[in-house]
């Protein structure tokens, strides 16, 4: 399986880093990898940014894959990346999806997100679509027969960490995290809810608003940002006491604003994934990836291409 991967996540490297190749590895997604000259596809989140890439010479890929990040950065690096060819890619995707890579193992939004990066990638080959496709099944797989029980949750982070009743409480970005931690937030009884978003349905119960609403952050009590954007949404100084949460990467939050501000790396609780887990994974791609080279082997062999893979 001509694939691969060149990565950055929490547990290599610190926010500031992470936050820099985030950046650079925007220059590469959606519409704008036509420029590069190797099929890829950006996985882009809170807590990594992984190019997932193909081609005949994977080396070669990866070379040009850090001459372009090089480019685009303009401090050291390459020390903390990681990079997995072949099978060992492939497990690394599936483990990812499934939730036993991330801060908090089993979480939901990766699964989404991992779905979102595969289809907004351009004109991939066969093996990337069968790794994306059949690590998505594997992911759900593995999560079904987790148990949950025991594991941190962000949302109970997050209660835990501020005072959330008789509160005013804003969420910036209609993201799935930020839609989830709604529906937790009215099931504990907090009501006093507003939305900051440019496109959101209406929602009972909650106020939603646009982004000039954020020239008035200081408002509010409590403040979760969860948003994609260039630059920093939360600006100024914090004149009374607020408890600000910034789950993006790049940041939403300017660190000067002077509030309790609690970044993404201040809420994870990194905890090894079950070995079950693991186990499973594994399992499912030996099959898998012994699947796919039997299809490989069938067509190679229809068109006359002989046998050697």
């Amino acid at each position: 399986m001509l694939i691969g991967v060149l990565g950055i996540n929490f547990k290599t490297a610190d926010l500031q880093v992470r936050e820099a190749v985030a950046r650079a590895a925007l220059t590469l997604s959606g519409e704008r990898a036509i420029f590069f000259p190797h099929p890829i596809v950006v996985l882009s989140t809170c807590n990594r940014t992984e190019i997932y890439f193909s081609g005949e010479d994977l080396a070669r890929v990866h070379s040009d894959l850090l001459a372009h990040l090089r480019a685009q950065i303009g401090e050291p690096f390459e020390h903390r990346l990681y990079s997995y060819f072949g099978i060992d890619c492939f497990a690394h995707l599936c483990s990812v999806t499934a939730g036993l890579d991330s801060a908090m193992i089993a979480e939901t939004e990766i699964q989404r997100q991992v779905k979102m990066a595969y289809t907004a990638a351009r004109h991939l080959p066969s093996c990337l679509h069968y790794a994306f496709q059949k690590a998505l099944k594997v992911g759900k797989c593995v999560r079904n027969q987790l148990d949950p029980r025991g594991l941190p949750t962000l949302y109970g982070m997050l209660w835990r960490l501020a005072e959330w009743q008789q509160k005013r409480i804003l969420l910036v970005g209609y993201s799935e995290i930020n839609r989830g931690f709604i529906s937790f937030l009215m099931h504990k009884g907090v009501r006093d809810i507003s939305l900051c978003t440019r496109s959101a349905p209406q929602l009972e119960g909650i106020r939603i608003c646009g982004r000039s609403e954020l020239d008035y952050w200081q408002n509010y009590d409590v403040i979760v940002c969860a948003s994609t954007a260039n630059g920093y949404l939360i600006t100024g100084q914090s004149d009374r006491s607020h408890t600000i949460f910034d789950l993006s990467v790049p940041r939403n939050v300017d660190p000067a604003v002077g509030a309790k501000l609690y970044n993404i790396d201040q809420l994870t609780l990194p905890k090894e994934a079950p070995e079950c887990g693991k186990a499973l994974v594994w399992e499912e791609v030996v099959k898998l990836t012994r699947l796919y080279r039997l299809k490989t082997q069938h067509v190679l062999e229809s068109v006359g291409m002989g046998s050697h893979l």
